[in-house]
């Protein structure tokens, strides 16, 4: 008790920094060793090897001892930063179903071993293996697959690819389940799936047949002028490596209208195609039973305007890829109307947006609150934005004393997205607000999917790479 007394004083007083640093590494060697075999290895299988493994996603694996000892250095990096495992949501998001994160011992654990030297320790001593728990297994109702296979595009170096796939849902039908396949582990990163209703789907077949091959090229969503955000809000769900599916909770189901199709978005990572490496993911759906009695999801739209300039002053020049007149000539017509529509819905101006200072470009937030019209239950949440994008947040009721954060990213990726479901449902009353934010930095030049530089412009919404979105949709089902 009286050397740790002298550590805290020492410590706080921020005096005889060598001395601190002694007393607290003689501390840690009084305590059980940690090694490799004994308590790494199981940490890793649990959380790490779904990707770092031999003809996993990541780009390199971890299951050889050796290996993770000279990775040691960065594995500390990742792990104090929060960076892996792959779990977008911060601390201040609610607690979230099937969560991808280190308990605060597992992480205590590898940075004392990182500490002490990364010792591989005694083979013997490896615990048996436990991998995580997998949804159980049943027969799907429905098996949707790509056909024919594809061949992911190696001039890419990441490939997002949309494919129609027909659940030939006759009536209308309530999914209450899903999982996904990818054909080719190594290469699928993540998987979209989003939802078209029948009036789409003439929009989808000849966007299809438009490219050579199976489906066609996209990128921050179907592509499908005028469908994106319904789509998002209503996709039936995601994949990314590590995971399954999705079992919808509490006694819900998404409705899916008779005709209804699924547009599956993949993105594969290239680097290790070969003429051999077609992929034809599928997709296993299961139905309730007709007259069941499940709560249907209903989605609430979010979206906030997305007027991004470049750092410095506003051009004068309308031709200048800064100029917002150049990023409305550039834009489908569709998201051209949809940029001014956001406004209105909003209650801003593009010369608010315009008069703002923005400093260097590099945190330019935009938000907008939603009313929620009916009492309900939230029970899910999901966010979106492309390439520019920093952070996001969607709260309910802000700024009063009721506020609750339903989703809070601080560091947003948009390689890691995905469909958040509450542990525990939270109420909505008629009334209350939602607010959903984005932040963005446009103060530098940024690599594209194609590993290209793409030096800053101004942005508008809109689905291309080039292009931004802020875009959010809350689950709920009524009450």
């Amino acid at each position: 008790m009286k050397k740790w007394s002298v550590v805290g004083l020492v410590a706080l007083l921020g005096i005889a920094g060598g001395l601190s640093g002694y007393l607290i590494a003689a501390s840690s060697q009084a305590q059980t060793p940690v090694t490799y075999y004994s308590h790494i290895a199981g940490i890793l299988e649990r959380n790490c090897l779904n990707c770092h493994s031999a003809g996993g996603v990541a780009p390199f694996s971890l299951e050889d001892p050796q290996r993770v000892v000279r990775m040691a250095a960065a594995i500390k990096y990742v792990v104090e930063n929060d960076i892996m495992p792959p779990w977008p949501p911060g601390p201040l998001s609610p607690p979230m179903l099937d969560e991808r994160r280190l308990s605060p011992e597992e992480k205590e654990l590898i940075l004392r071993w990182v500490a002490s030297g990364a010792p591989l320790g005694d083979p013997s001593q490896r615990p048996p293996s436990s991998p995580p728990p997998r949804p159980s297994e049943r027969t799907p109702d429905r098996v949707v697959i790509m056909d024919p296979p594809y061949l992911p595009n190696k001039a890419r170096s990441d490939d997002y690819r949309c494919f129609l796939l027909d659940p030939q849902l006759e009536r209308d039908t309530l999914v209450t389940g899903y999982r996904v396949y990818p054909g080719q582990k190594s290469l699928v990163h993540h998987v979209i799936l989003f939802v078209i209703g029948p009036d789409a789907v003439s929009a989808a077949e000849a966007r299809d047949r438009a490219e050579p091959g199976p489906g066609w090229t996209c990128y921050g969503g179907p592509g499908l002028s005028g469908v994106g955000a319904n789509a998002l809000s209503n996709s039936l769900g995601f994949w990314v490596p590590g995971t399954d599916g999705t079992d919808f909770p509490h006694k819900s189901a998404r409705l899916l209208r008779a005709g209804s199709r699924i547009v599956m978005q993949v993105h594969y990572h290239t680097a290790h195609v070969t003429q051999n490496s077609y992929d034809a993911t599928k997709v296993h759906l299961f139905l309730a039973p007709e007259g069941a009695s499940l709560i249907p999801l209903q989605g609430m739209i979010l979206a906030a305007p997305v007027e991004i300039r470049c750092p410095g002053p506003y051009p004068s020049d309308p031709n200048d890829p800064c100029h917002r007149e150049a990023a409305m000539r550039r834009a489908e017509p569709d998201f051209a109307l949809l940029s001014d529509a956001i406004h209105q819905i909003c209650g801003t101006t593009v010369q608010e947006y315009l008069r703002r200072d923005i400093g260097d470009g590099s945190a330019q937030r935009t938000q907008c609150d939603f009313r929620v019209r009916q009492n309900g239950l939230a029970l899910g949440v999901i966010s979106h934005m492309h390439m520019r994008g920093t952070a996001t947040r969607i709260e309910l009721n802000p700024d009063t004393p009721q506020a609750k954060i339903l989703l809070d990213i601080p560091r947003w990726d948009f390689n890691w997205q995905g469909n958040y479901w509450f542990q525990e449902p939270i109420p909505l009353k008629a009334g209350d607000r939602v607010r959903i934010v984005c932040v963005y930095d446009n103060s530098r030049a940024i690599m594209g999917p194609d590993r290209q530089m793409v030096p800053p412009r101004y942005m508008i919404w809109g689905e291309g790479t080039l292009d931004e979105m802020c875009l959010g949709g809350v689950a709920f089902i009524r009450q």
